[in-house]
């Protein structure tokens, strides 16, 4: 599904069609991390949409994208996010969705996605990576069309893009950026919209120090689409960049910061202790890379992208059992 390219006006395509689809959720001061870093710093809360991530954007204006073109049933691979939203788009359009998931899917995400009707069959491997390669062989074999969890104009338009519109509306003075970035689908749209809007833009990109693919990439000069698989509460950062994405952040990216799972648990407790939000380890990567002062800001307003809250009960108890171990 990547015969089509990321345009500004598709980018405004998803956010008017999204507009009363899903929760134009909030833009809200963190005093305490503006009082820590000394500027105002808001966090886009997306762990407060619908399904409990970004992804159900993308989602909804693929998924009505395609069956506009006659398309109903679709294909994809997914750590868990990206499949609960689009079993979730699914169902509200009455399409059916086959989605390959890693065999160390959460439980609660794979429980989720099947009681809104997909389709999910389980792979034999635990990374995301070898996952992908393995679903769209068979969504081939099936002739199903697959749709990417980030290498694709629509997701990109509908996760990142529509994202970028309501920041531009809600923090107009904001000109820092942080958000996490697995495949880049999020950051791709995002960036390519705010640098359109603001020439002074600062894009700072967050990932897993042991899943550094868009740094790699960066210094290869081509995008690294695979990483060794490991185990993480950053599942949705796990794996290799897009190599689409890549083609578009790689000029619109400013820092890149790497954090340690010791510092995503770390942001995480900050976060449910601080605020109250329950947030899931790709979420904290942000936080992360902020509580240990690794980025400098300028006197701009800064916004952090909050991406999901999907956690496992029992993994975020033993997150907030390990601050007193």
């Amino acid at each position: 599904m990547n015969d089509r390219e990321l345009t500004l006006d598709l980018i405004d395509e998803a956010a008017i069609f999204l507009r009363g689809r899903v929760h134009e959720t909030p833009a809200e001061l963190s005093a305490p991390l503006s009082d820590k870093l000394g500027v105002e710093v808001y966090l886009k809360l997306e762990n407060l949409q619908i399904t409990g991530s970004f992804k159900v954007r993308g989602a909804l204006f693929a998924l009505h994208t395609l069956r506009r073109e006659g398309i109903e049933r679709i294909a994809t691979c997914s750590a868990g996010n990206h499949g609960k939203g689009l079993a979730y788009a699914a169902e509200k359009l009455g399409m059916q969705a086959t989605i390959f998931v890693p065999g160390s899917v959460d439980p609660e995400k794979h429980k989720a996605m099947v009681a809104m009707g997909a389709d999910v069959r389980l792979s034999s491997y635990i990374g995301y990576d070898e996952t992908e390669k393995w679903a769209r062989e068979q969504s081939d074999l099936l002739e199903i069309p697959f749709v990417s969890a980030f290498d694709d104009a629509l997701i990109m338009a509908g996760n990142g893009g529509s994202v970028a519109v309501e920041v531009i509306s809600q923090v107009p003075d904001a000109r820092a950026f942080i958000m996490p970035a697995g495949g880049g689908g999020h950051s791709a749209g995002f960036s390519f919209k705010m640098k359109d809007e603001y020439d002074d833009a600062l894009v700072t990109l967050c990932q897993h120090e042991k899943a550094p693919a868009f740094q790699m990439s960066m210094d290869r000069g081509r995008a690294v689409t695979e990483l060794p698989a490991f185990q993480t509460l950053a599942s949705g950062l796990e794996g290799g960049f897009g190599k689409e994405t890549f083609r578009i952040l790689r000029n619109r990216v400013d820092r890149v910061s790497l954090v340690s799972e010791n510092e995503i648990a770390a942001a995480m407790r900050w976060m449910y202790s601080t605020h109250g939000y329950v947030i899931e380890g790709s979420s904290g990567v942000g936080i992360a890379a902020c509580l240990k002062r690794d980025i400098s800001f300028a006197d701009d307003p800064v916004v952090i992208f909050v991406s999901g809250q999907n956690v496992p009960e029992n993994t975020f108890a033993d997150v907030l059992k390990a601050a007193g171990s």
